[in-house]
């Protein structure tokens, strides 16, 4: 599973140094690239358990789970131009990037917030009710409608309807409609670099918090500076501003967290690689996101979490022996940190 992050936000934010400053964990193949009007760059997920396969395995390829960033500003006018909100609607998670840098003031970052979750809310607002009123003409099914109302309600709270608690099948009439606030949203506070090491001023945790927003303070015109460093010579920059460590680290622990996506793992001396799954997939399901063929064919899942694998000198083939290599069928869930290899047959 890859997920598709949009960077979005005021004008004046630096919303493209944002982008910049995430990419330290880059993929260099595939940053820069443009698709669709939008810079698009990936970031590699840092998991130390990961590394420590590597380690163990030794293999001629290492492949982390990438989440992809996509650069959405067009404009620099107030309000979203039309591509920019249609880019929007494609992205699975979007980050609304703050200016903390002009006026650092706490009160100032707050109002920041609130204007841009503001016009993302009275985006979504216009949308839901230009369908409940062409409700006359064309009419919807009671549990569509309750599902409309129910998000014009908590829109007209000025908040997220991400935030508003409602049954799945009301979360699953609403997807079709593509609603900015219902997906995953991520505030990001782009600070000078004076506030690098300072935390996020607590009034606007709170009134995001508040809204099921996760908030991360960065300095990125300091951050893409260390991106174009060589990577031995980052973490003294870093050290010196007091920031322990880059923000695509924080930014992709962000993500994965709001998404509910955990990582399984796959190894051997040819490539050991991590996997994204939404929490509580099933075996069968888990093994569609290597191949459909393995999918299809499914036997059985061989499992074993990785605290038990890492201390095996054997490996797998230890494990098997020991009994420590559990046999799973098509409907177990797999769990954050499964060491996996599938039987299959096609």
């Amino acid at each position: 599973m890859s997920v598709d992050v949009g960077i979005t936000g005021a004008p004046g934010a630096g919303r493209t140094t944002v982008f910049r400053a995430l990419l330290a964990h880059r993929a260099p193949a595939r940053a820069g690239a443009r698709a669709a009007g939008s810079a698009i760059g990936a970031i590699r997920v840092q998991d130390p358990r990961l590394e420590q396969l590597a380690g163990k395995f030794r293999p001629e390829k290492v492949t982390p789970i990438e989440i992809r960033l996509h650069d959405l500003c067009s404009s620099l006018e107030r309000s979203f131009p039309t591509a920019e909100i249609e880019a929007m609607k494609r992205m699975q998670v979007l980050v609304l990037v703050l200016d903390g840098f002009a006026d650092p003031s706490p009160e100032t970052a707050l109002q920041r917030f609130r204007e841009i979750l503001g016009e993302l809310v009275l985006e979504d607002l216009a949308g839901v009710e230009r369908r409940l009123e062409r409700a006359v003409r064309e009419p919807l099914e009671a549990s569509e409608r309750d599902a409309l109302e129910a998000a014009r309600e908590t829109l007209e709270a000025e908040r997220p309807v991400r935030s508003a608690e409602l049954a799945p099948p009301a979360r699953k009439a609403l997807r079709s409609y593509a609603l900015l606030t219902d997906r995953p949203l991520i505030a990001v506070l782009n600070t000078a670099e004076a506030r690098a090491s300072k935390p996020v001023p607590p009034e606007l945790e709170h009134a995001a918090t508040n809204c099921g927003i996760p908030v991360l303070s960065i300095c990125a015109a300091l951050e893409a500076e260390m991106a174009d460093l060589d990577p031995q010579d980052q973490p003294a920059l870093l050290a010196e501003y007091g920031i322990g460590a880059p923000a695509g680290g924080e930014l992709t622990r962000a993500v994965l967290s709001i998404n509910d996506i955990v990582p399984f793992f796959t190894v051997g001396e040819d490539e050991c690689r991590a996997w994204g799954i939404p929490r509580g997939t099933r075996a069968r399901s888990a093994a569609g996101r290597i191949h459909s063929d393995i999918e299809r064919g499914f036997i059985r899942a061989e499992v074993i979490p990785f605290d038990d694998l890492l201390p095996l000198q054997g490996g797998l083939v230890e494990a098997r022996k020991l009994g420590l290599l559990r046999l799973e069928g098509k409907d177990y869930q797999v769990q954050d940190g499964d060491v996996v290899h599938f039987r299959f047959n096609v």
